[in-house]
């Protein structure tokens, strides 16, 4: 891979600057963003290289046995700068008092593994890789009838990332993030018949061509589909959620309440209590290749590694950063996240936001349920979700609820016409012996998918409630 080794030195410029006494540390990006956007078959706007650079400085001070953080976020790297913001991030840890004793930050010193994270190709040439990328796009749709592109728009981020603290840390690496979106619209064919849409929003770490012929032949199915789907049926009916599915639902919730934060509100499940079904296994991994989530090491610099969660449905860990491991006198578990919080992730100036404990890529061990077909099989009754359309679940309560923009009934254990409308939802995890998606899993596939930060199989969830047009 033709990428540097060697990281960005904003955060080191920026502690060898700095004129304060510890604890503190810094968080800096150097990014650079291409962004390519088209309507049809045409390109409307080509932007880049858009560039940022800046730091997050947080600070700690000790005082009746709690502690007071300072935050505060820059792009102002002079030395006048550096001092200001030294001062005023000093300053607001007045106001900010925390729980807890003395925080551990990372020492140096530590083995910070390889994970791959970096598309060689968009870092050497961004604006050529995204260009041949929409290239390659538009000859997918060549001698297609009655269906075509509508709009869409590739945007690729490459970003150095670099952590310091008065500890003598000082490691950094480099990333890319890529977000995609295509609406693929149908039309034509039997007079009156309004025109259908399927739209394609995702986010990877690279860019590939190798199956955009076959992914454009589905999206131009689910855009006809679209056109002549049936009202959603009503009832609690087994539904089978792949992974993108997956992935737009459980890290919301599974980022909020295995964590310190949730156990400071008293909302994380006890260890060995019983909150998913015995065939499930669940980890936080941030070393899974390509997860939009994944990195050697955490935004405080703790190495990353692999984390039970569930352990046959059962709890077998909690998430921490440093300040939230001190408030329970545990080490941090390296998840540590800057600038985003339960609502999501972010893939720049992450520098802005201060740190809080979160997952990284989950990961569902695959079981014995087989591949998609033969979970179709068991289900026997009920519906496949292809899309479902702002699902954001509410990460405290667990409840999650989005509206079906495709999907195929299951009848007689086989896929039948495609439904949309309605909602699909449940909550994704519930105290022992209450209902919930973790719990109610009727069967696990044996083959794991990467969506987003999500590595996962299709499952089988019985029952799921689903609110459509039908009785």
């Amino acid at each position: 891979m033709m990428v540097k080794n060697e990281p960005a030195e904003t955060a080191f410029h920026i502690a060898d600057r700095l004129k304060i006494e510890g604890p503190w540390d810094v968080f800096a990006e150097r990014a650079r963003r291409y962004e390519l956007h088209f309507n049809g078959r045409q390109i409307e706007m080509v932007r880049g290289p858009i560039e940022l650079e800046g730091y997050g400085l947080r600070v700690f001070r000790y005082h009746d046995g709690k502690t007071r953080v300072g935050f505060l976020a820059t792009t102002d790297l002079s030395e006048h700068g550096v001092s200001e913001t030294a001062r005023e991030a000093t300053a607001l840890g007045e106001y900010s008092t925390f729980p807890a004793g003395r925080v551990a930050l990372p020492p140096p010193g530590q083995r910070h593994p390889s994970v791959e994270i970096v598309d060689p190709r968009l870092w050497e040439d961004p604006a050529g890789t995204l260009q041949a990328y929409v290239d390659s796009l538009f000859h997918a749709f060549d001698g297609r009838r009655e269906v075509a592109p509508s709009f869409g728009s590739v945007r690729a981020t490459l970003t150095e990332t670099s952590i310091a603290n008065s500890e003598g840390l000082r490691v950094g690496y480099p990333h890319t993030t890529v977000e995609f979106e295509v609406a693929v619209k149908s039309f034509g064919g039997p007079e009156g018949a309004p025109p259908g849409e399927y739209w394609v929003n995702e986010t990877s770490r690279r860019v590939t061509t190798a199956t955009l012929v076959q992914r454009v032949d589905d999206w131009c199915r689910y855009a006809r589909d679209v056109r002549r789907a049936s009202p959603s049926p009503s009832g609690e009916l087994p539904v089978v959620l792949p992974a993108p599915i997956l992935s737009q639902i459980l890290p919301m919730v599974i980022g909020a309440r295995f964590t310190g934060w949730a156990r400071l509100r008293q909302i994380a499940p006890e260890i060995d209590t019983p909150w998913g079904t015995e065939s499930l296994d669940l980890l936080d991994n941030g070393l899974v290749p390509w997860g939009i989530a994944s990195a050697p090491m955490d935004d405080e610099g703790t190495p990353q590694r692999s984390r039970q969660l569930l352990r046959q449905g059962r709890v077998a860990g909690i998430l921490y950063d440093a300040l939230h491991g001190a408030a329970f006198g545990t080490p941090s578990t390296g998840n540590s996240v800057r600038g985003t919080d339960i609502t999501g992730y972010r893939d720049w100036r992450r520098f802005t936001g201060a740190p809080n404990d979160t997952s990284s890529t989950l990961e569902v061990r695959p079981g014995a349920g087989g591949t998609d077909t033969e979970l179709i099989e068991a289900a026997h009754d009920g519906i496949w979700v292809q899309q479902l359309g702002w699902a954001v679940p509410d990460p405290i309560s667990g409840a999650f609820g989005g509206e079906l923009r495709i999907g195929y009934r299951i009848r007689g254990g086989k896929l039948a016409e495609p439904i949309r409308g309605g909602t699909v939802g449940g909550v994704v995890m519930a105290p022992p012996g209450a209902p919930s998606l973790l719990a109610n899993l009727a069967a696990i596939g044996s083959h794991a998918e990467l969506s987003e930060s999500v590595l996962a199989p299709s499952v089988l969830v019985r029952p799921l409630t689903v609110a459509g047009g039908q009785g």
